[in-house]
């Protein structure tokens, strides 16, 4: 232990008198312990922690699933789950949830607030208890029951204050009573609903209970103790099997996917994560050996020192142990120094989610600098600091006593620290070559992705989405006379080019419906076709540029009084209607008595109603005259800045009635920036190429290091090579030519490496093979600027070399 102690003192004060390189050093590793540190706190909160409820191993969802069919997977319908709750024997039990938007009125500004809906044992399933009043009690999702409300904790403080007396108090929602009973605790949060900001019974309505065919509840459930998943999804594929045979209509070629709902939470981001994992580890890689190189360079130095203690008895073990302790201070120092950066790493990185993103992904938030991240640190610091020590300890403890008492500090460029030097050089080119590599093809993907024709022009596209008062507008009139005023108020107001309505949010998915063709033979049960609906404005597709290909767009004339009618997009019309004129077809659709039988009035072009990455789906558009929704989102196209028309939108819309709630106001532009599928590639494109680029850096260090110790080795030659005549242009291209032979080496080697890393980030590219020759070649070609540029600077300091002054060079 008193050598130990002595060992560290001696490493420090050889550290402290070298400040500049103990400096880099440390930074350097902080660079690479930091980003590691920051990234691993990340996944451990992602993937290793268990989800905020009780025993949350024991959680699974549940899909329907229909593989043959365009929409593979979808919720369930409620006649399903009651099913399923009657007829297993694997679960302990089966809780349903969904969404929808309420207005709150009654308490200042009117809002629009998104709630969970979920059945009354869904939060005695997750094991939440509210930390103000009581859960919801058996019976309360019954449709005739009283109307009760739970509230988040931050709806509760910013709404309420944090009062305790708000139990029992009643929230208008939509224009009905709903007493609160009780506040959930601060850190709940669930993330397949993370934006809910109160929870309601599910109270489901006529249909939703006995329409098979409609599928709208997501479903979670608790495996009993004794039961794994394999036996759970066993057994709900033979339930699966037997609905079908029952009910052939609603279930056949259907099935049941169980999915623990741990990987259903963290599965999209998991190779996002996992892929920063492979970055940050290749930079500490790169970090280590830009150190390793830099004690080498040192260790060379102190030969002399070295030389005179083994004269004076000190043993090999000794030195080694010596170097050793040094090194891994210098680890240390980084680790520390890394662990405050990882801290602000960590808060950068959060904040550049979306926070749409981030309200699905709360385990996020959770990534915090705790005991086990900081064993971590602790951990990987001291493996660093072995790993980038132990070669040249070994070179320094190995040191050969005669000849470097004989020869001081002078080394030829050929001796073998020169050569492990190379060798640690082209390992960073290498590597970073392959990070280089990995980003550059996440950022043509990125690219490609946005390149994806949405089917319409998102330039200053606004979106606001509003809210009106159900009990008001439940009047079918009195909608239709609330969807033309809001057109034409808003379309009237300066800078607009145009505004229509529609029910969803273009690029937020939908909902779909199946259907027949009138007149067709029926179809064999569960072969029906399917298509996402959307209700629009007769102006929607003018205001969206989506182009008609074919029929009329729909116009004032169709009223609730006319007969039905749609448009269908091209997709629809190709799969239905090949080589037919779409036009004046009428589908059917039977989930209303009688069915509702359509007339198709014409036929669009195909926009993306959900991520980009998604092959374009069948659509069909109904008027919005003809519905009733109370949910609508206002699509404004613009001449100026879209967002400028925010407040003008909002007074324009409090003038027809203050009570219809304007809630967010988003250009389509952001929608699709902010959409998983662009953000699970520009997130680690950005991440990936800041690591990588700092690898470059580290790379270009190393060889400047390398051939600034070459050159200081070589005066004395290059003195005789200029005083037998050699030109200062021909010591240039002979340094320069040693320098880019590293680089090709390195090039070669990473070009191979890269081949095999980059098939890891295959679930994150699109329309992009991992083997893109332009990446590799533009990448190469990049690295070679670097280390072109990393050996100017010490090759033009060898031709100003004097050689009267280099002859006398000791």
């Amino acid at each position: 232990m008193e050598t130990l102690v002595q060992d560290i003192r001696y490493g420090w004060r050889m550290l402290i008198k070298s400040p500049g390189f103990a400096a880099v050093a440390v930074i350097t590793l902080a660079l690479g312990i930091g980003a590691n540190t920051a990234i691993v706190s990340m996944i451990g909160a992602a993937l290793f922690h268990a989800l905020p409820y009780r025993s949350a191993a024991g959680l699974v969802h549940l899909w329907e699933t229909r593989p043959q069919h365009e929409f593979t997977q979808m919720e369930a319908s409620y006649p399903n789950l009651a099913e399923w709750r009657a007829s297993n024997h694997v679960f302990s039990g089966l809780a349903g949830y969904t969404g929808k938007n309420f207005s709150l009125t009654g308490h200042g500004t009117p809002q629009r607030l998104f709630a969970g809906r979920v059945t009354a044992n869904f939060f005695d399933l997750l094991g939440v208890s509210p930390v103000l009043g009581r859960s919801f009690r058996a019976g309360e999702d019954d449709p005739s029951a009283a109307r009760v409300v739970l509230l988040t904790y931050g709806l509760w403080q910013a709404q309420f204050g944090g009062d305790a007396g708000v139990i029992g108090q009643a929230l208008t929602l939509d224009g009905e009573a709903y007493a609160v009973v009780g506040v959930l605790p601060r850190e709940f949060q669930f993330a397949k609903r993370g934006s809910a900001q109160l929870w309601v019974p599910l109270n489901p309505n006529p249909d939703e209970i006995s329409r098979r065919t409609r599928h709208w509840e997501n479903v979670i459930g608790r495996l009993r103790p004794d039961v794994t998943i394999e036996q759970a999804q066993a057994e709900m594929t033979r339930l699966a099997q037997r609905l079908a045979a029952e009910y052939p209509d609603a279930n056949t070629g259907g099935g049941i996917r169980v999915v623990p709902l741990q990987e259903e939470i963290v599965g999209p981001v998991q190779p996002v994560l996992l892929a920063l994992l492979g970055a940050v580890g290749l930079v500490l890689l790169i970090a280590c050996v830009n150190v390793a190189n830099l004690l080498l360079a040192r260790a060379q130095g102190r030969q002399k020192e070295i030389a005179v203690r083994l004269a004076l008895g000190a043993t090999r073990w000794r030195l080694l142990r010596q170097v050793l302790t040094e090194s891994v201070i210098l680890a240390l120092l980084g680790g520390g120094l890394g662990l405050m950066g990882a801290r602000w790493g960590v808060e950068f990185i959060i904040s550049c989610v979306p926070a749409q993103l981030l309200a699905q992904a709360p385990y996020l938030r959770a990534s915090s600098l705790n005991l086990a991240v900081l064993g971590f640190t602790a951990a990987i610091s001291l493996v660093t600091g072995i790993v980038f020590g132990i070669v040249p300890a070994l070179r320094a403890s190995a040191l050969n006593l005669q000849t470097a008492l004989t020869e001081g500090t002078r080394a030829t460029g050929a001796g073998a620290e020169h050569r492990l030097r190379n060798v640690l050089v082209v390992g960073e080119i290498a590597l970073s070559l392959v990070l280089l590599t990995s980003a550059g093809l996440l950022m043509k993907s990125l690219v490609r992705l946005l390149q994806v024709d949405p089917g319409f022009q998102a330039e200053n596209l606004l979106t606001v989405e509003i809210s009106a008062p159900p009990a008001r507008y439940s009047d079918q009139q009195r909608n239709q006379n609330l969807v033309r005023q809001l057109v034409d108020g808003v379309q009237n107001l300066p800078g607009v080019r145009g505004a229509a309505l529609i029910d969803i949010t273009p690029i937020r998915g939908g909902n779909t419906l199946s259907f027949t063709v009138e007149g067709r033979p029926a179809l064999p049960p569960g072969q029906h076709p399917e298509a996402n609906t959307r209700d629009v404005s007769s102006g929607y597709f003018h205001v969206m540029e989506i182009p008609l290909l074919r029929g009329r767009f729909f116009n004032d004339q169709d009223r609730a009084d006319a007969p039905p009618r749609l448009l269908i997009n091209k997709t629809l019309a190709d799969k239905t209607f090949p080589g037919e004129d779409a036009v004046g077809k009428r589908l059917v659709f039977s989930f209303m008595t009688p069915p509702l039988i359509t007339e198709i009035v014409g036929v669009v072009g195909d926009e993306k109603l959900g991520s980009l990455d998604q092959k374009t789906t069948s659509v069909v558009y109904s008027p919005s005259l003809q519905s009733n929704d109370t949910n609508l989102t206002l699509v404004v196209r613009s001449n100026l800045d879209p967002q400028n028309l925010t407040t003008a939108i909002r007074t324009e819309v409090a003038r027809l009635d203050p009570d219809v709630v304007v809630n967010s106001a988003v250009t389509v532009k952001k929608i699709i920036a902010d959409s998983p599928s662009v953000f699970v590639r520009r997130f680690p494109a950005l991440l990936i190429g800041a690591f990588a680029g700092l690898a470059v850096l580290l790379s270009a260090i190393g060889i400047y290091g390398v051939l600034s110790y070459l050159v200081a080795q070589r005066t004395r030659e290059i003195g005789v090579r200029m005083a037998l005549g050699a030109r200062p242009v021909q010591i240039l291209h002979m340094l320069l030519n040693q320098g880019l032979g590293l680089a090709a080496i390195g090039i070669v080697v990473g070009l191979l490496a890269a081949v095999g890393a980059v098939h890891l980030l295959t679930d994150l590219l699109f329309g992009v093979n991992p083997n893109d020759p332009w990446v590799f070649a533009t990448v190469a070609v990049l690295i070679a600027v670097v280390v072109l540029a990393a050996c100017l600077v010490p090759a033009r300091r060898a031709t100003k070399i004097d050689p009267m002054v280099a002859l006398r060079y000791e």
